[in-house]
This record gives C-alpha cells, sequence and structure tokens, in this order.
C-alpha cells in the first residue's frame, strides 16, 4: 500500500502530532500512523472523522 502524504501533510499543516489527531478522534496513535504510512485503512467513518477535523473532504484524503 503506498503512504499517505496527504493525510500526513494535511494533519501537520493543521498543527497537529499524531498523537492529538489519535486522540481527537478516539483511536491510538499507532493507527494514524500506519494510515499515514499506508499499512493499514481508516474505516468510513474514522475517514469521516479525520476529514471532519482535518477540515478536508474526505476524497482529498484518501485514494479509496
Amino acid at each position: 500500500m503506498p503512504k499517505n502524504i496527504r493525510l500526513r501533510t494535511s494533519r501537520v499543516l493543521r498543527g497537529l502530532t499524531q498523537l492529538e489527531l489519535a486522540d481527537l478522534i478516539g483511536i491510538r496513535e499507532i493507527e494514524i500512523s500506519r494510515y499515514e504510512t499506508g499499512r493499514a485503512k481508516p474505516d468510513p467513518e474514522t475517514k469521516r472523522r479525520i476529514a471532519e477535523i482535518l477540515e478536508k473532504p474526505t476524497y482529498e484524503l484518501f485514494n479509496d
């Protein structure tokens, strides 16, 4: 799976660490790392919550 550069870039531009984003969503920090490195894909609800927090449309953050 390819790395998700858009997710990482959007998170950094919002000034959030992986831990801070994970806390806002209610998941573990390692999950954010896995999403960013392409080792895992978030479920639709998690995608929606990430997009909401990062103030981006879901399609801009995730390819699928």
